[in-house]
């Protein structure tokens, strides 16, 4: 299905979480994540590179496997959850910093402990 858009290029509807899946899987590492992942995120990669295996198309970069992702999870609303449950699983207390757009400076943060300044 064509929708507009260039090859790879990420629609602006895709949700923050499916951005943040992507984002993990796309790297393979667990940032933001932390060690209390456990084996979560590890599945949660597992799974989703099994679904695209058989693509043609390279979904290395965040934002085309986010737009593939995103195809996938209307596709099947089953398979969304499931990597839901693992993303929320893997995230257990930590935070997920997603920035999208434009901007001079960004400061994204989870943890401070003592003063901070920023001029």
């Amino acid at each position: 299905m064509h929708d507009g858009r260039i090859a790879g290029q990420e629609r602006a509807d895709v949700d923050p979480l499916t951005l943040a899946i992507a984002g993990a899987v796309a790297t393979g590492l667990a940032t933001g994540v932390g060690e209390s992942g456990g084996t979560a995120l590890p599945i949660l990669i597992a799974k989703i590179r099994e679904r695209f295996v058989r693509r043609p198309e390279r979904l290395e970069s965040r934002e085309r496997l986010a737009a593939a992702l995103d195809e996938e999870f209307s596709r099947d609303p089953a398979f969304r959850r499931e990597c839901e449950n693992l993303w929320n699983q893997a995230d257990g207390d930590g935070v997920v910093n997603v920035f999208n757009g434009q901007a001079k400076t960004v400061v994204q943060a989870r943890d401070v402990h003592g003063g901070l300044t920023i001029n």
